[in-house]
C-alpha cells in the first residue's frame, strides 16, 4: 500500500471524531494565537489586518488540509482558501463545516487530492496555482519524501510567495505524569513512531489501531504511532535542509515559546511545535 493509499484509509476512519477532543481544542487555539501574532514575520502581504500593507486579494492553498485547522487560523487575513487532502471523508467534513459556518465554496472549497503523486499529481488547473500562500499542517511527517513535497507546494506558489508548515520538533518532547504535569529531565523523542508499509500485515496493523480509536499527528491529537518520513529530520536545521533542498529561499524555522499537552495513544505528552516558512524565489532577483 502506499503512503498516500495508507494516509487516505486512516483519516477516512477517524474523520468525525478527528479534532473534538478537549486537548485537541486548546492546541489548536495555542497554534491559532501563535501563528496570528507571526502575520509579520510570515512574509507576505495579508488582508484585514490593519496595516498600511494590506491587500486587496490573498489566496492560500491549504495542502493536507484535514479538517481546516490552517485556514481557520488565516481565514481573517485571506479572500480565498482553497484545500486538498487525499482523505475523501476528511474533505467531506471541511467542506461541511465551511458551509455552516456560512462561507460559500467561492470563498473556501476543499477537493481530494494528491499534488505529490509522480506519475498523476491532482487537481490541476489555472485556478491551483499561483497561491500567495500554501499551508500544511501537522503533515510533513506523514510524506514519503519531504523535499519532494516542499518541491511541489513551492511550484504552486507565485513567485515571492511563501510556503508554510507547522509540525513536531524532534527531541522537543517532555514525558507528563498521570495528572498531566511535565516531568523536568525527560526531554526527548517520545512519541513512538512507524513507517506506513506495502503488506497485508501493515494493512491489518493499519486497520485495527483505527478501530482502536487511534489518531495520527497531522493535528496535535496524534496518535503514538505516527509516520515519520524516511531520512526527515525535524530539528531545526534538519528542516532548514530540505526546505533549502527544493529550492525555497528566505528559510526560517522557529518554534512556539511553550509545549504543548497532548495525550496520545496512551501517553501523556508535552510536545513542542515548530514553524517553517519558505518563499518561492523571484525570478532575476538575487537571494541570499
Amino acid at each position: 500500500m502506499s503512503t498516500a493509499a495508507a494516509n487516505r484509509q486512516f483519516f477516512d476512519a477517524i474523520s468525525e471524531t478527528y479534532d473534538t477532543k478537549p486537548f485537541f481544542v486548546k492546541v489548536n487555539q495555542e497554534v491559532t494565537d501563535d501563528l496570528r501574532n507571526r502575520l509579520d514575520w510570515i512574509g507576505i502581504p495579508f488582508t484585514n489586518t490593519g496595516s498600511p500593507s494590506d491587500v486587496d486579494s490573498v489566496r492560500q492553498l491549504d495542502y493536507a488540509c484535514g479538517t481546516g485547522l490552517m485556514t481557520r487560523v488565516f481565514g481573517p487575513y485571506v479572500t480565498q482558501t482553497l484545500g486538498i487532502d487525499v482523505s475523501p471523508n476528511m474533505v467531506a467534513v471541511y467542506n461541511a463545516r465551511a458551509r455552516a459556518a456560512g462561507l460559500p465554496p467561492s470563498a473556501i472549497y476543499a477537493t481530494v487530492g494528491d499534488l505529490f503523486d509522480k506519475e498523476n499529481p491532482s487537481p490541476n488547473g489555472a485556478e491551483w496555482d499561483g497561491f500567495d500562500l500554501v499551508t500544511s499542517s501537522f503533515a510533513f511527517h506523514h510524506f514519503e519524501d519531504v523535499v519532494h513535497a516542499a518541491r511541489c507546494l513551492k511550484d504552486h506558489l507565485r513567485p515571492g510567495g511563501v510556503l508554510l508548515i507547522n509540525d513536531f520538533l524532534e527531541g522537543g518532547d517532555l514525558k507528563a505524569d498521570d495528572d498531566g504535569k511535565p516531568i523536568e529531565g525527560t526531554e526527548g523523542t517520545w512519541a513512538h513512531r512507524h513507517h506506513h508499509g506495502h503488506g497485508k500485515r501493515d494493512e491489518q496493523h493499519h486497520h485495527d489501531r483505527a478501530e482502536a480509536g487511534h489518531e495520527h499527528s497531522r493535528e496535535p491529537g496524534t496518535m503514538a504511532a505516527s509516520i515519520v518520513a524516511k531520512g526527515a529530520s525535524f530539528t531545526i536545521e534538519g528542516v532548514k535542509k530540505f526546505f533549502a533542498q527544493a529550492g525555497l529561499v528566505d528559510v526560517d524555522v522557529v518554534t512556539m515559546g511553550k509545549r504543548v499537552y497532548l495525550e496520545m495513544g496512551g501517553q501523556k505528552l508535552w510536545r513542542t511545535i515548530l514553524f517553517a516558512r519558505g518563499r518561492r524565489p523571484v525570478e532575476g532577483k538575487f537571494e541570499l
